[in-house]
């Protein structure tokens, strides 16, 4: 049971002391998500939503013009032809009957007209005679004297309001369909009115049930009720049956005829036949327009106030809106275009949270800016993408947030971890240097001195001497361990106090290592009889960073190292450094016959210090046997121009950092 829990301690230990870098890089990266998803449900992301909203609206491909619907709009020409505005009942007459005659489905006048009958003798017969005729009122506001009248003819079902909601930012993206009067009375628009009834006629029942918000129906189709959070919105008044308006995105998505061509029979009959005509003002003014920014902006003419060239904020009359949110509902229903659709909010904030981790992973796995940078565009492309595409099916997907989610905690995670590796590698690096620095002076001078103790007997003197020798060299090694690092690594540790400079030419720097090597006090060195001094011309026009530089000068000292501690009897030592047309080869070659103890059999610092070289210069280590005696420790490496040079510099970098 002990050995249990122990097993158990030890396991959660290890795990814990794993996931320690990731909680210090990954941590920052969650507070960033968790910062936006604050800040968004608090609202403050609202009008940045509401704003991508728009523009992912206007970019959808253009729909077909909607003929079902058709619009008389008054405009200005039309009030200086009557020559009297508002328009006299005489002309709004003499307009409902001529249209009458082409036989329409149902008509919306958006034009007041709460006179009584015996006032207005023009009007009166024409709501009595067209009983597909819509009239139209001002219901909502809590002050009555700010609501206007329907006409009395006309009974409640042939009545719609014409009251509508507007963001705080001042444009139109609600259309209110149900609503209950502040005398609690349940009212219809004039656009769910013209729906009903020219759905009426070919058999398709509405239903509603006696609360504004129950739901709506036609026949089997739905209206989606805008809530307080919907899409972009947060705790928005959803009093009442809204939607959100799904604009016709098309330049002319209805045909528009004139008063003058209805008073002047100018139109063919067929636009209006079987249709909803919808009349209402388009003239400048009156001032029954709305600022959108979701549609096409060649139909709607810009007012007073707004930058004519502007592309992003156009003026809509009122007419124009109950056309579209009529078209909205009978292509629902008729056509099943979709209406505007959100998730509920626990999938919305699932959703940026994704890609918030998406961005932590991208971060975590891609150590270069440059691709790290060049991920996160990539990703935010696809966000945009995913949002343009789920709009166009009927869905408001969250975009702000998400890509705030994305970038920033992408970007987090990158800046985090990029301080957590250059941590660790530069600790990796100290660590290197560590090695090296005692393995290539204590270490060796250790080893000499335990092969003349196992050899033979040595004076108390000279091992006195030794000893002393090895103490200078491990005292050095603090000092210039800390002269290395403030010196950028551009110096490398060789013996003693033999501190050589990286930036010396190699050719020079190579012979130098040599001569210096040679000098050391081992036994293989002692028998050599002949010399041959090396030649290392062939590397001047070599290209190597300092880092690779060091790693062949550590080769070449090793090398001769190892002759002169496990090679007996050599009497021959040579150097070779060629330069073929693919590649540089550089060997250590001697005549001895090789001690193979076990410390030598088994792979060390200096082999694994060659075999890291051959990795980084993209070449090979071999150490094989040489005819008819001795060993031969060899490099080679393919000649790469400055620029790869500089980039396999970086690769190896990495591969360093994961290797420790």
């Amino acid at each position: 049971m002990k050995f249990a829990l122990s097993t158990k301690s030890n396991l959660w230990k290890k795990v814990h002391k794993q996931l320690k870098p990731w909680r210090e890089v990954v941590l920052p990266g969650l507070s960033v998500i968790g910062l936006i998803i604050l800040v968004r449900s608090t609202g403050l992301l609202q009008s940045q939503e509401w704003l991508a909203f728009d523009q992912l609206l206007r970019l959808r491909p253009n729909e077909a013009v909607d003929s079902r619907v058709v619009i008389v709009g008054i405009d200005e020409d039309d009030i200086n032809y009557v020559g009297r505005f508002p328009i006299p009942d005489q002309e709004i007459a003499q307009m409902l009957r001529i249209l009458h005659t082409y036989k329409p489905r149902v008509i919306g006048l958006d034009l007041f007209r709460d006179k009584s009958s015996s006032a207005d003798a023009e009007l009166a017969p024409v709501w009595k005679e067209n009983p597909n005729l819509i009239g139209v009122e001002v219901a909502l506001n809590r002050k009555q004297s700010f609501n206007v009248k329907p006409p009395p003819e006309l009974p409640p079902e042939r009545v719609g309001f014409a009251d509508t909601i507007v963001d705080p930012d001042g444009k139109l993206r609600r259309s209110l369909m149900a609503s209950k009067t502040y005398a609690g009375e349940l009212k219809y628009s004039l656009p769910l009115r013209l729906a009903q009834l020219y759905l009426h006629e070919q058999e398709i029942k509405f239903t509603h049930g006696n609360r504004s918000y129950d739901p709506i129906k036609f026949g089997s189709s739905q209206l989606v009720r805008f809530l307080p959070n919907s899409g972009g919105y947060v705790g928005s008044d959803a009093n009442g049956f809204q939607v959100l308006m799904n604009f016709r995105s098309h330049p002319q998505p209805f045909r528009t005829i004139s008063l003058r061509d209805v008073l002047n029979n100018k139109i063919d009959p067929n636009w209006i036949r079987d249709r909803i005509v919808i009349i209402g003002m388009t003239a400048a003014s009156v001032k029954d327009r709305f600022t959108i920014s979701a549609v096409k902006n060649t139909l709607y003419t810009t007012g007073l106030g707004v930058d004519e060239s502007s592309d992003q904020y156009q003026w809509i009359y009122g007419v124009e809106v109950h056309a579209h949110a009529t078209s909205e509902i009978i292509s629902h229903v008729l056509d099943r275009r979709p209406l505007l659709k959100v998730w509920s909010e626990i999938w919305e904030y699932l959703w940026i949270l994704t890609w918030g981790l998406i961005g932590i992973i991208l971060g975590l796995i891609l150590q270069s800016p440059a691709k790290t940078l060049l991920s996160l565009c990539i990703g935010s492309i696809e966000i945009v993408g995913i949002s343009y595409v789920g709009l166009i099916l009927g869905w408001w997907i969250p975009l702000v947030p998400t890509l705030l989610a994305f970038t920033s905690a992408g970007l987090t995670t990158f800046f985090f971890d990029r301080d957590l590796r250059a941590l660790l590698e530069q600790r990796s690096l100290t660590l290197k240097r560590s090695f090296e620095a005692i393995h290539n002076g204590p270490l060796q001078s250790l080893a000499v001195i335990l092969r003349s103790l196992g050899d033979e007997e040595i004076e108390p003197e000279k091992l006195r001497s030794q000893l002393e020798q090895l103490n200078r060299e491990l005292r050095t090694i603090p000092e210039y361990l800390s002269q290395e690092m403030l010196s950028r690594n551009d110096s490398l540790y060789l013996d003693g106090n033999e501190v050589l400079d990286l930036q010396t030419p190699i050719s020079e720097m190579l012979y130098y290592v040599y001569d210096i090597t040679l000098r050391r006090n081992f036994k293989g060195f002692m028998t050599i009889q002949s010399f041959i001094p090396p030649n290392f011309e062939p590397l001047e026009e070599c290209n190597l960073n300092a880092n690779q530089k060091r790693g062949l000068y550590l080769f070449l000292q090793e090398a001769l190292c190892n002759v002169g501690k496990h090679s007996q009897g050599a009497t021959r030592l040579d150097v070779v450094c060629t330069r073929s047309s693919k590649e540089y080869c550089l060997q250590i070659i001697d005549n001895g016959f090789a001690n193979i103890s076990k410390n030598y059999q088994r792979r060390g610092q200096g082999t694994d210090q060659a075999q890291d070289l051959a990795r980084q210069l993209r070449g090979k280590f071999r150490r094989f046997p040489h005819s008819p005696q001795g060993t031969i420790c060899e490099l080679t490496w393919p000649i790469t121009s400055s620029k790869w040079q500089k980039f396999l510099y970086l690769d190896n970098w990495k591969v360093l950092v994961k290797k420790y």
